[in-house]
């Protein structure tokens, strides 16, 4: 069984990196720094020996109703994950293959920003005939070939610009036995939002 996981943003704040710190530490935005703006970049590629010091990552409350909105122990944002020390220790062997962890830090402390390497299309595994885009280029539905996704955890597509994150059982089975909280899970692999309850279900 295969899912999508979405951040539980009706719970808890999203994650953002802090753009002044990527300011100092790989410049600027321009034409030469944009391939080390990670904030910017959220393709499969190595972010390893970029940056001199842990990733500052903030959870602004930009909105008065937001105010009451906790900071979860596992994000997901772009196809990428935050991860708390708890949720780092909890899935680290799980999905270490699968990805890079960089070092960051929060207000709560240490922490981790993983990037997934596994792309489906690498592997032939998208089904083209069941994965839709609409007239407008939105995404309507994801489809795979389990079977040769073989050993993955996570991984994502480039169909949709690998912006959602798939995961296997094991993934959410990890997340459940952990308690960690932060994410919705669905079956409907086309959801990009965790807008319609009855196609989401939270995470703890």
């Amino acid at each position: 069984m295969l899912y999508t996981v979405l951040l539980d943003n009706k719970s808890y704040l999203d994650p953002m990196f802090n753009s002044d710190q990527l300011d100092r530490l790989v410049g600027t935005l321009n034409g030469e720094t944009v391939a080390n703006r990670i904030e910017l970049n959220n393709t499969p590629r190595s972010f390893a020996g970029v940056f001199s010091e842990p990733l500052q990552i903030d959870f602004p409350v930009f909105k008065k109703a937001k105010a009451k909105l906790l900071v979860p122990d596992i994000a997901v944002s772009e196809g990428r994950l935050f991860l708390n020390k708890k949720a780092y220790n909890a899935l680290k062997d799980l999905i270490k293959n699968d990805g890079e962890f960089i070092p960051a830090t929060y207000s709560e402390g240490e922490a981790f920003i993983f990037t997934p390497f596994n792309v489906a299309e690498k592997i032939d595994a998208l089904d083209l005939k069941l994965s839709k885009k609409n007239e407008l280029g939105d995404l309507e539905n994801l489809s795979f070939h389990e079977e040769k996704l073989k050993d993955w955890v996570v991984f994502r597509a480039e169909f949709n610009a690998f912006h959602t994150l798939q995961v296997t059982q094991a993934f959410v089975d990890a997340i459940k036995k952990n308690d960690l909280k932060g994410l919705y899970i669905t079956s409907n692999l086309g959801s990009v939002f965790a807008v319609d309850r009855a196609e989401v279900s939270k995470l703890n």
